[in-house]
């Protein structure tokens, strides 16, 4: 998986901001109604998780959207630094000038606090992760903290012909 800052509108996120727009105005309009006007000039905390598939024809968006307003907790695991988020999940079908946004649910999200200036960082220790299943035509996620998986965080999301 790789992730996004949304915050603040750039070139490369434009793709995943606009899958979330609804939900990241959501997100922002309920900050201002707590009387946080911190993001007046750029959005309320907002970062997401991606995995593209490429085809001939189409590309799949596959993406995971975490906001304090959007999401639940579901574990925090404090030796790897992890806090594990239930957040929604959205599935962005783009075939030529046609885009298509399906509601997958929710998903887990991994968010890492940063290492300790100079600590060893070890990438297959705690990670997200996404795969294609050509075979199948599925989606496979989870993640994998302290080498072992989380429970309830692993999935199989069908998507047809990509």
């Amino acid at each position: 998986m790789s992730y996004a800052d949304l915050q603040q509108a750039t070139a490369d996120t434009a793709t995943y901001a606009d899958i979330w727009k609804d939900a990241i105005e959501d997100n922002n309009r309920a900050y201002l109604a707590r009387g946080d006007t911190r993001y007046a000039s750029a959005n309320a905390p907002a970062t997401e998780a991606h995995f593209v598939i490429w085809s001939a024809r189409k590309a799949v968006v596959l993406s995971i959207l975490n906001t304090a307003t959007g999401c639940t907790l579901k574990e925090v695991q404090a030796s790897a630094r992890a806090t594990i988020k239930l957040c929604p999940l959205r599935i962005a079908i783009y075939e030529g000038i046609q885009v298509r946004t399906l509601d997958g649910g929710s998903a887990c999200f991994l968010e890492l606090a940063p290492a300790a200036a100079g600590a060893p960082v070890d990438l297959a220790r705690t990670v997200a992760y996404a795969a294609y299943d050509v075979a199948t035509k599925t989606v496979k996620t989870g993640l994998v903290i302290d080498h072992q998986a989380v429970d309830g965080c692993s999935n199989n999301i069908p998507l047809g012909a990509p």
